[in-house]
């Protein structure tokens, strides 16, 4: 029999039915098995019903947010374990995938969270991504460097005491987010894996997360106070040169004239 840990994998899903049988394999099939599996089915009109049908150890919950990351946080309101992954429907782990992470994690003194590469393979046409498939490899954990871009994917194992929780606002960037949240406002720390446990999945339906990426980033920056993002904005920069107009013609009223003239 397989050894058991203390992990709970959160899986959510909105239309993604066809992939989602891949997905629940995958994770039956690891060599060290977690404790909990949920699948959070956010306003699903496929079939991915009738595919948890085959799957009746997993907990199933159908609702209707129409928001990835209060599927999310719903998902993990229903696990109790120590150790707990947030995973999308249509990629796969290998068979490694839980037994390395937490390894890593539960050796590493002060780690909050254990993140690895990715395998990117193709469905379709996947010109408009930015990135070739196969190997995709993440970076060396640096604070500094993860204000100026993302290189953690969601898929990554964290201590449940050390989440705080997804933004329910943010429609883009939601992994970015976390990260910073944890790293920056909660002084969290991650280490890397450099070796590549799981399988993205890059097709059509993906590439409408490309959307209004600009502005979302920017969201994202002024959070955070990151570069550009730190500096005040044009409402708080008038408000300055109004108010310094105010006290410079109170000063002149005050002496007569005589300075700032």
């Amino acid at each position: 029999m397989k050894a058991e840990a203390d992990i709970a994998v959160v899986i959510t899903s909105h239309n993604y039915g066809r992939y989602l049988g891949q997905c629940l394999q995958s994770v039956a099939d690891q060599s060290l098995r977690p404790k909990e599996v949920v699948v959070v089915d956010d306003a699903s009109t496929d079939e991915t019903a009738l595919v948890m049908r085959q799957f009746p150890e997993v907990a199933y919950y159908s609702v209707s947010f129409h928001n990835g990351n209060r599927a999310r946080n719903f998902g993990f309101s229903q696990v109790s374990c120590k150790a707990v992954v947030f995973f999308d429907a249509d990629n796969y782990m290998t068979p490694d995938f839980l037994q390395v992470l937490y390894g890593s994690l539960t050796r590493a003194e002060g780690v909050d969270f254990v993140y690895c590469d990715r395998i990117h393979f193709g469905e379709g046409d996947v010109s408009w991504y930015p990135h070739p498939m196969g190997l995709w490899q993440s970076r060396p954990f640096d604070r500094v460097l993860l204000k100026t871009f993302n290189y953690i994917d969601l898929a990554s194992l964290m201590w449940s005491r050390s989440f705080p929780g997804f933004d329910e606002t943010l429609q883009r960037y939601q992994d970015w987010d976390l990260w910073l949240n944890m790293v920056l406002k909660n002084g969290r720390l991650g280490q890397y894996v450099a070796e590549p446990l799981f399988y993205y999945r890059v097709h059509g339906m993906k590439s409408s997360r490309l959307q209004g990426r600009g502005r979302a980033r920017w969201h994202i920056r002024r959070k955070y106070r990151i570069g550009f993002g730190a500096l005040p904005g044009v409402r708080n920069l008038f408000w300055l040169y109004r108010s310094s107009r105010q006290i410079k013609a109170g000063l002149r009223r005050i002496l007569g004239g005589q300075i700032l003239s």
